[in-house]
């Protein structure tokens, strides 16, 4: 018994270790971005974006050992109407290529560069034209913490647009 209890010891003592050993750094990033990293992947928040006309947008990308998600965000600051876009590259479809709609965020550039992401409706459209999954929806009250990332880039950007 007294041989199970200093095994069971032991090995408490070494699982308490290695856990210590895993570091999460985080970083605040400027205009309402920031990162999180530990040796499983990575969470970035890039800088919020002013695309305009009362619009603001932010870039998320998730990458672990199964691939890369990619999320962009579109907030309309007035009226606090969201349109979301999502891709997702797993590492177990690498030797297929990049997937048949291409990079999120380089679709979302090209759209800036022709002004097609300031209005919702042109957005969602042109992206599930493209092949994105598009999830349309409305943020949360103002000061929330649902809300606390777009109420940042409204903030920095439309300030006007904040109760």
């Amino acid at each position: 018994m007294k041989k199970f209890l200093l095994a069971g010891l032991i090995g408490a003592l070494v699982a308490g270790t290695a856990m210590a050993d895993q570091k999460q750094v985080v970083r605040k990033l400027k205009a309402c971005g920031s990162e999180a990293s530990n040796e499983f992947g990575k969470h970035r928040e890039n800088p919020a974006i002013d695309e305009g006309n009362g619009y603001v947008g932010f870039e998320t990308e998730e990458t672990d050992a199964t691939g890369t998600k990619e999320r962009y965000s579109l907030v309309n600051c007035a009226t606090r109407k969201l349109v979301q876009i999502k891709a997702e590259y797993l590492l177990k479809d690498s030797s297929e290529g990049l997937a048949p709609h291409g990079d999120l965020f380089a679709f979302v550039d090209g759209l800036r560069k022709k002004k097609r992401v300031a209005n919702e409706e042109l957005f969602s459209t042109a992206a599930k034209k493209a092949g994105y999954e598009v999830t349309k929806g409305q943020l949360a009250k103002p000061y929330t913490e649902k809300a606390k990332r777009a109420d940042c880039g409204c903030s920095l950007y439309y300030p006007e647009t904040m109760p």
